[in-house]
């Protein structure tokens, strides 16, 4: 589902229906994406009126004036190596975030055995103020160390839930598989464990058990525009359909303010993803089932735009599959920002990098990016724009055969089809 902060779509509108979480969403935000263009028959379609009105003109010039100049298509690079060597510390420099890591632990929480797989819920220590809940699927009969895979969830406006959109549980809640189902088709992180790999699937920040809790907030000292959401929260009862609609909805509207106070802090929200995301590199090259120089990554929305940063930082990725977020950020500054989370930006990047520019560094890694052709959180000409630069990256490389962008005649999501194309990707590569 979408890793957006201010929309729903057709396709999210009815699975809310169907989970009755509907009324969580305000009238004002059921329209996403790019507005309807009006069409006159024998005429061009009529662009919308950009978000921004009159500003707009302001952002694009900035935009023009920012081309990233730090593109592998640059003419001053010659060696890939060369270019990532100067390159990737820049990235990370951006994210704003490198704290001290705590030493790994073998801690396990319980384990459960599950048909073809083990899955255990384990603690990896990140830094002295937290802990990343993990799980890992662990294929059964193992005679040698394996290949390791970091499946990453989507975003969806679904806090609630973190790996469990990507884990099945015997007792889980209706809306939960109604909400999986409709994003996936299936629970994918279990298909990769059943072909032989071992899989490590975390709640990442501000999801599943490291979500916001709206319901610890002191409601007499809340934000005054979040005071009477919050009062009627405290008379719902827990994990009800609308009880899970409500915290959703004011998990939503706090994420600007959590923006904000990440930025205060000193760091990025993307810098804490990405860092914890490699903590889980660390945590998953450590096990002795791994594979340590056979790691892959995949992930959907938010999960695909993490994919996307953590290949920029890590070169352990030998692999990767990027479904549903990768664009140029230009062509987003439109009509297309409204409809995405606090959780993707970077302050700063895009004079030195775009987003498939960051994503190159993963090469010679392969990489699949998987586009969604009736996906509008993206422009198309954003969608393919970006597809085309990784072409004449990975060409330009050398490495044509390592990159492969598909597009799929589906909205944003993540079925089936499109994960036996990421599976196959992967087994190819890894």
């Amino acid at each position: 589902m979408s890793s957006r902060a201010g929309g729903i779509g057709r396709r999210e509108l009815l699975v809310a229906a169907g989970a009755g979480v509907l009324r969580s969403i305000p009238s004002s935000a059921r329209a996403r994406g790019s507005p309807a263009s009006s069409q006159i028959p024998g005429r061009l379609p009529t662009p919308p009126t950009p978000d921004l009105a009159n500003l707009y003109e302001m952002m694009d010039w900035i935009s023009r004036e920012n081309q990233p100049r730090l593109s592998f298509l640059a003419s001053r690079w010659r060696s890939l190596k060369e270019w990532k060597e100067l390159t990737r510390p820049i990235f990370r420099e951006y994210l704003r975030y490198n704290p001290k890591p705590e030493p790994l632990s073998t801690e396990v929480i319980s384990r459960e055995r599950r048909d073809g797989f083990l899955l255990e819920a384990v603690n990896i220590p990140a830094t002295s103020a937290y802990h990343i809940p993990a799980w890992v699927l662990i294929p059964d009969n193992l005679k040698r160390p394996v290949p390791g895979i970091i499946a990453i969830h989507d975003h969806g406006g679904a806090y609630i839930w973190g790996h469990e959109k990507i884990i099945s549980h015997p007792d889980e809640h209706p809306a939960l598989t109604e909400y999986r189902n409709s994003s996936y088709g299936r629970p994918y992180a279990e298909l990769l464990a059943r072909k032989g790999y071992v899989v490590l699937v975390i709640d990442g920040f501000y999801f599943g058990q490291r979500r916001l809790r709206p319901e610890d907030i002191d409601v007499a000292t809340a934000p005054s525009d979040m005071r009477e959401a919050l009062q009627k929260l405290s008379g719902i009862r827990m994990n009800t359909r609308e009880w899970i609609s409500a915290v959703n909805r004011l998990c939503w509207h706090y994420e600007s303010l959590t923006a904000k106070t990440i930025f205060a802090a000193g760091a990025t929200w993307p810098g804490i993803l990405v860092w914890d995301d490699m903590r889980s590199v660390d945590y998953l090259c450590n096990r002795p089932e791994v594979d340590a120089q056979r790691i892959g990554c995949l992930g959907l929305s938010i999960g695909g735009l993490r994919t996307a940063y953590l290949i920029a930082a890590d070169p352990r990725i030998k692999v990767a599959c990027v479904a549903g977020w990768m664009t140029e950020f230009r062509t987003q500054l439109r009509n297309y920002l409204r409809s995405h989370t606090w959780m993707v930006y970077i302050p700063g990047l895009y004079p030195s990098l775009d987003l498939a520019d960051a994503a190159a560094m993963t090469a010679p890694g392969a990489l699949l990016v998987q586009q969604c052709d009736r996906d509008n959180l993206y422009p198309p000409e954003g969608m393919k724009g970006a597809v085309e630069k990784l072409n004449k990256i990975y060409a330009k490389a050398g490495i044509p055969e390592r990159f492969r962008g598909l597009f799929y005649d589906v909205g944003h999501s993540f079925p089936p089809n499109m994960q036996e194309d990421a599976l196959a990707w992967i087994q190819k590569w890894i």
